[in-house]
């Protein structure tokens, strides 16, 4: 048995691990023979004091071959997945998917659930009747080389020391640090046989990341191991000062896509989900590059084929797609409530994560892995930054629940919002795109 001790205060101090150290460390983990006390040390120490590049491609390379590796080579073109590192607002992979879909794009998407602030696009799935997201992995293959598209959560078998190491980090306040994301974000997409990834990284008061720098910096290693894998990568970084969109929430979220597919919803929202959707036929080779991908994407919304794949999509998982044509009839809030401005004036700045833990307040999240959610509940959002109001107009509008603390949530949403007499410019939604295409 290592000193495991000793592995921890050399990385406290900063020291490089080899390669052979961070091997036996994750795998005695794996297998029980380490104290969840000296883990987090561990995972702490690497959170702080960051990896290397060949200790971030080797703690990688290490989750992803703790369990079984799925393989696509015979699709004749990339399998290609979509990843969001978790923002406050509207998820795009609901738009950007059926879109890539529609051109034949071959997608084994491994979807994430709902935890703290940041949605999940499980969750805003099987919001819809019958929708299936526990598929084993081999159905999860015989789909996507017989359908093309595949969309399910991550199965034990599937990089298990990754969900073990992300269960910890989450119960210990370790989730930050820009390699252990990367390592847990691409070990999942490789072990799922992803050779092209798209990411989105969220940045601002309602994304996983606060200042522009530090999402710079998890592009470029994402975009640096990523090539080490073999893994081609492309994204793009968004602003959440705003929260993206105008609903926060499974079926506010879902209900917004439906409208987006269609022709409609709202410009900053169909703005970044287009610009995902053009990612990922590029990077599936559907596109020569990013401006002929979003050409393909509007016009795949405008004649509908993108709306009729989300469709085909959701009947081949078992889903109700009555409810597509019909989405009045998706599960609806107990009742709502309108949060009125006191005065007239301009959103000069909204707090997105107070926003978010509004939404957790009316039950619409998880604060731990297992928890239950409701799909029903979320704010509804009427001003963005930029945005004048008028005294007594409604700022947001929360959708409750029997089991919602409404009055926690309309504390938050009140809070989030920061008036101001004087007329305040909008934000971009898109700070810029990362990858090696561009």
């Amino acid at each position: 048995m290592a000193n495991w001790v000793e592995l921890i205060n050399r990385k406290k101090e900063g020291d490089f691990l080899e390669s052979e150290e961070i091997e036996e460390f994750l795998g005695a983990f794996l297998r029980d023979e380490i104290i969840p006390e000296q883990a987090s040390a561990f995972l702490m120490a690497a959170v702080l004091n960051g990896l290397d590049d060949e200790e971030t491609e080797t703690f990688t390379k290490t989750l992803i071959s703790s369990g079984q590796v799925l393989g696509f080579k015979d699709l004749g073109y990339p399998a290609v997945d979509l990843a969001e590192t978790g923002g406050v607002g509207g998820n795009g992979a609901l738009v950007a998917i059926p879109i890539a879909a529609s051109y034949g794009a071959k997608l084994p998407i491994i979807g994430e659930r709902s935890l703290g602030v940041f949605g999940g696009l499980l969750d805003r799935l099987e919001t819809i009747p019958g929708f299936r997201t526990d598929i084993g992995l081999s159905e999860f293959q015989d789909m996507v080389r017989s359908f093309g598209v595949a969309i399910a959560g991550q199965t034990p078998e599937l990089a298990p020391n990754e969900i073990k190491m992300s269960q910890l980090r989450a119960n210990t306040g370790s989730l930050g640090g820009t390699e252990l994301t990367t390592a847990s974000l691409l070990s999942v997409k490789a072990a799922a046989g992803v050779r092209g990834l798209v990411v989105e990284i969220a940045c601002g008061s309602g994304g996983l990341v606060s200042d522009p720098k530090d999402a710079r910096g998890l592009a470029d290693c994402l975009t640096s191991i990523g090539e080490r894998l073999g893994i081609q990568l492309t994204g793009c970084i968004t602003n959440r000062e705003n929260p993206l969109g105008r609903g926060i929430g499974d079926v506010l979220e879902l209900n917004q896509a439906i409208d987006t597919l269609q022709g409609g919803g709202p410009e900053d929202y169909k703005e970044v989900a287009l610009d995902l959707a053009a990612s990922l036929l590029m990077i599936g080779q559907l596109a020569t590059d990013h401006a002929q991908g979003l050409e393909l994407a509007n016009k795949a919304i405008n004649d509908r084929r993108a709306f009729e794949k989300l469709k085909e999509i959701v009947a081949h998982q078992g889903g109700d797609t009555l409810v597509l044509e019909n989405p009045e009839n998706l599960p609806r809030s107990q009742s709502q409530r309108d949060i009125l401005t006191q005065r007239a004036g301009h959103v000069k700045a909204i707090d997105s994560k107070l926003l978010g833990e509004a939404w957790m307040h009316l039950g619409g999240s998880r604060s731990k892995r297992g928890d239950s959610c409701d799909h029903r509940v979320g704010v509804e959002i009427h001003k963005k930054v930029g945005d004048s109001v008028a005294k007594g107009e409604p700022l947001a509008t929360i959708h409750t629940s029997e089991r919602s603390q409404a009055e926690q949530a309309i504390e938050a949403v009140e809070e989030a919002y920061l008036l101001s007499p004087d007329p305040t410019e909008k934000h971009r939604n898109l700070i810029e795109n990362f990858g090696r295409h561009r």
